[in-house]
């Protein structure tokens, strides 16, 4: 029998390369008038986004380019908003990894509420868990072009925003109607990428998928799309790694994952390694891709040895066994040592050299941060192997 379950709806993909190309067709076929394209301002640099930007102009569609940098925080969010509104722009571009996103979906909401309100108000006051406001569900047009593999922003109906320092958070701006209104995936923008880039955007997505395939809230239709998904990232992504292999089919399977990654977490929710993730990312400006990437293989590893004990639930077992045979390995073992071998080679700096303390470090670990793991992981367990990445 198959339990009830719900799936969140995605706005419209447009997926292959070249398919960036396109996007001034899409954006006047949906009549829209003044684009704001919220970019890195290396992607902006480059030839295609000039090329992109000079087809929207010929088309009579106003452009206001605003780059973006780092992952979004109240202050950059609030600053942009306001940039947007006096622009009089009436669809929000986002065009990069995750932050660049995050940040469009973000500014889409508070850009229309300063128009319509002229009210400086911060985005602070809608977050999940900080803010006192109920988000509005009107925004402006939105679209969303990922140039990395890794955050599946693109296919989440929330904006993750950041206040960094000793009583920082990362928290969610989230609504239904948040989704964007059409994703272009052009695996041939992340053509380039840094090898790090690709190490954390990609191990990021890998741990999403993990954790919602095998959540307590998975569901088969998720699952069909994550397990499939895992098995090409978890391919493709040590291939980009040891070699920088220029193969576009590798750039494709991990553009296409990451882009499930986000529609599994936002159906079947995620398990220690994002909960862990939020609260770190608050404290100090590391990345985080670089966050999860560093936490993937041993809190699987801990999960694996806890089930051991009891056997329970037992389709944590056959679903990581069904990874293995995705990745040409066997048993739950396999899973971990092809996980390990990927982080290994990332090689990302240890925690430690972000500034993070022990006592810190302490502190989140103690916290209940996994709602939705199929195994429960002693708080002391979890306090270890934080204080191990130091």
């Amino acid at each position: 029998m198959i339990d009830r379950f719900a799936i969140a709806a995605t706005g419209n993909l447009l997926f292959g390369d070249g398919t960036f190309s396109e996007l001034d067709n899409q954006v006047a076929l949906r009549g829209f008038a003044h684009a704001a394209l919220l970019s890195s301002r290396t992607f902006s640099s480059t030839e295609r986004f000039s090329h992109a930007v000079e087809a929207l102009r010929d088309r009579g569609i106003g452009v206001s380019v605003i780059p973006v940098s780092g992952e979004p925080t109240v202050a950059s969010i609030d600053r942009i908003s306001k940039a947007v509104a006096d622009a009089g722009c009436d669809v929000v571009v986002g065009i990069g990894g995750g932050s660049a996103l995050d940040s469009a979906k973000a500014v889409a909401v508070m850009a229309l509420q300063l128009a319509k309100n002229h009210d400086p108000i911060s985005v602070k006051r809608y977050l999940e868990g900080v803010g006192d406001l109920t988000p509005p569900a009107e925004r402006l047009g939105l679209i969303a072009i990922p140039t990395t593999a890794g955050t599946g922003s693109e296919a989440t109906k929330n904006a993750v925003v950041a206040d960094i320092g000793p009583q920082g958070f990362k928290k969610s701006l989230r609504h239904d109607s948040y989704i964007p209104d059409l994703v272009i995936i052009d695996p041939l923008l992340a053509k380039g990428l840094p090898r790090a880039v690709t190490a954390a955007s990609g191990l990021d997505a890998l741990t999403q998928l993990m954790e919602a395939y095998t959540s307590t809230k998975a569901n088969p239709f998720i699952d069909s799309l994550a397990l499939d998904a895992i098995g090409r990232i978890g391919n493709a992504l040590p291939r980009l790694l040891e070699s920088e292999a220029s193969d576009p089919s590798l750039r494709s399977d991990m553009a296409y994952a990451a882009y499930i990654s986000g529609m599994a977490i936002a159906n079947s929710g995620l398990g220690y390694v994002h909960g862990l993730a939020g609260p770190l990312g608050g404290l100090h400006a590391a990345a985080h891709g670089i966050i999860c990437g560093s936490l993937i293989a041993p809190i699987n590893r801990a999960m694996v040895e806890i089930h051991a004990l009891s056997g329970e639930p037992a389709v944590f077992k056959t679903k990581m066994e069904q990874i293995a045979l995705l990745w040409g390995k066997r048993g739950m073992e396999g899973v971990l040592s092809h996980v390990e071998y990927i982080t290994r080679i990332a090689d990302f700096p240890r925690l430690g050299t972000f500034g993070f303390l022990e006592d810190e470090l302490r502190s989140i670990g103690s916290k209940d941060v996994g709602r939705n793991s199929p195994v429960a992981l002693p708080a002391e367990q979890v306090v270890s192997i934080l204080v191990s990445l130091l």
